[in-house]
This record gives C-alpha cells, sequence and structure tokens, in this order.
C-alpha cells in the first residue's frame, strides 16, 4: 500500500509560493501625476480710502481715530465736526484662493501735507480681519478687508485750517 501526500504543503512549496506573491507586488508599478501646484495670486484692490472728515484743534492738539469699524473718536483737545465731509475707514478687496494666510504690513511712517502748510502723522493700527487672516470667499469674489487708522494732530499753529493729504502703502504677504 502506498501513502500519497500532497506536495502544497512543503517547505520549499511554500517558499516559491511566497517569492512568486512578492514578484507580483514589485512588478506592479503604481504611476499617478501629481496635482499641479495651486495657483495662489493674490489681487488687492482699493474699494473706499481711509477719510476722517472734518475736525478743528486747540491749543494742545490731539489725535482723530477712524477705526476698521468706520466709527471716529477724538482725543486731546480736538473738536469732530460734521460738515458734510464723510469720514470711513479704508476698505480692499483682496482675491485670492480660500484658505490662503494673508498678513498685512503697513507702512512704517506716514506723513500727510497741509494746503496751509503743516504736517500731520498716519498710522495704520485697526484691521476688520486682524493683521494676519486666512481667506474663504473663492474668486472671482473677493474678501473685504477694513483699515482704520489713528492721526496725530498738533495745535493751531503746527496745523493750521486746510485740507491734509497723502498716501500709504500696505503690503499684503501670501504665507
Amino acid at each position: 500500500m502506498k501513502i500519497a501526500y500532497n506536495r502544497i504543503g512543503t517547505k520549499k512549496t511554500i517558499n516559491y509560493v511566497i517569492f512568486g506573491l512578492i514578484f507580483i507586488v514589485f512588478s506592479f508599478c503604481a504611476k499617478a501625476q501629481e496635482n499641479p501646484p495651486i495657483p495662489v495670486q493674490v489681487e488687492v484692490n482699493t474699494a473706499r480710502f481711509l477719510n476722517f472728515g472734518a475736525f478743528t484743534t486747540g491749543i494742545s492738539g490731539g489725535t482723530v481715530i477712524v477705526n476698521s469699524n468706520g466709527a471716529r473718536t477724538a482725543t486731546g483737545d480736538v473738536v469732530l465736526l460734521n460738515m458734510g465731509e464723510q469720514f470711513s475707514a479704508a476698505l480692499f478687496d483682496v482675491t485670492a484662493n480660500p484658505g490662503t494666510i494673508i498678513q498685512i504690513q503697513p507702512q512704517s511712517s506716514i506723513t500727510l501735507t497741509g494746503s496751509n502748510s503743516g504736517s500731520m502723522t498716519l498710522s495704520i493700527d485697526s484691521y476688520s480681519t486682524g493683521q494676519t487672516f486666512i481667506t474663504t470667499a473663492s474668486p472671482p469674489f473677493a474678501n473685504p478687508v477694513d483699515v482704520g487708522g489713528t492721526l496725530s494732530v498738533g495745535d493751531l499753529s503746527a496745523n493750521p485750517p486746510g485740507q491734509y493729504s497723502g498716501t500709504f502703502t500696505l503690503t499684503f504677504i501670501q504665507q
């Protein structure tokens, strides 16, 4: 009587099966193309200018503040006037891909010059989004950023009546 046994379970057969499976796994090469980089183009447009409106100063001067909400206040010897001259925070429309982190860097020193001599110093210090923010609107829609500031006003001899104007630069840095 002969006894037949199955050779499938031998050590040599198991090694062949394992090596065969490893060969099959490594012979399949997965190929995929990387997604193209997301275009990170940030566009900033001025929608409204910063305006402190009409005011007058006395002996000691003070400050006029227009915050990012558009509220106007004064300190010191400055009296706010309502003579038809509207005050407003600056408004910038920022267009970028949603999720873009943007940091706003203001110009360090801004001087406004008067039509009848004199000068005032402006500090940009109020942002509706904070100085660093994450965009949420998808192009072509913009993310509104309201910006306010503080105007340092001298006395009447340093700042005679007239119109004062100047420009400031904000740098929008995409991170």
